[in-house]
């Protein structure tokens, strides 16, 4: 809890943290993460459950700047929401502001378990959030994609063979063999393939 005598400080750089001048915005995280450090991650993880999507937006970009420290929050949170998933979104999307700004190649053991939950779900917007993540993994998250890429879920299958499009070795390669000639394989994955062999 911010003790009263700051709370001025706090309401005031928190009311510059939602300005919409993104520099207005990115200057009052430095400093709410500098005096404020816990309080503002704390309002952060609420905010990731609001429904006014601006809040959330800021706020997981903000919970970004935390890096691995605020996974351990991130992964309890997935797994308390329930059948939320605006807030399994916004977890998923936090996960991957982490991993980019960081320049993660490779995640903890429990955020894998996420994403290993969140890429059989039946939600899209979860499943594509969770396979931007996968592919941002590289050779990491490559054997969750090969796994996807046969699923029955179209979905699922086709934007997991567009992932593995991206990282390119030779088990990816194989699999590719393996799926055109797969009669079961649908038509529109096959295309994908095909053309990526061609350029």
């Amino acid at each position: 809890m911010v003790v009263s005598k700051s709370l001025n400080k706090y309401l005031e750089l928190y009311k510059d943290f939602l300005h919409p001048n993104p520099n207005i915005s990115a200057q009052a995280i430095l400093f709410l993460k500098k005096d404020f450090r816990v309080e503002f991650m704390k309002n952060l993880l609420e905010n990731i459950k609001e429904d006014n999507l601006l809040i959330r937006r800021k706020s997981i970009l903000a919970l970004g700047e935390y890096g691995e420290e605020i996974l351990y929050l991130i992964v309890p949170l997935y797994f308390e929401s329930g059948n939320n998933n605006l807030v399994k979104v916004s977890c998923l999307k936090t996960i991957l502001k982490v991993t980019v700004k960081f320049n993660l190649n490779e995640l903890n053991q429990d955020v894998m378990s996420v994403l290993d939950l969140a890429i059989k779900d039946s939600s899209p917007e979860i499943i594509l959030s969770a396979i931007s993540l996968l592919r941002q993994l590289g050779i990491n998250g490559r054997d969750f994609l090969i796994k996807a890429s046969r699923d029955k879920d179209l979905l699922r299958a086709k934007a997991s063979v567009s992932a593995l499009l991206e990282i390119k070795d030779q088990k990816v390669e194989d699999l590719f063999d393996e799926l055109l000639n797969d009669e079961s394989i649908d038509p529109m994955i096959k295309e994908d393939i095909l053309r990526d062999k061609m350029i």
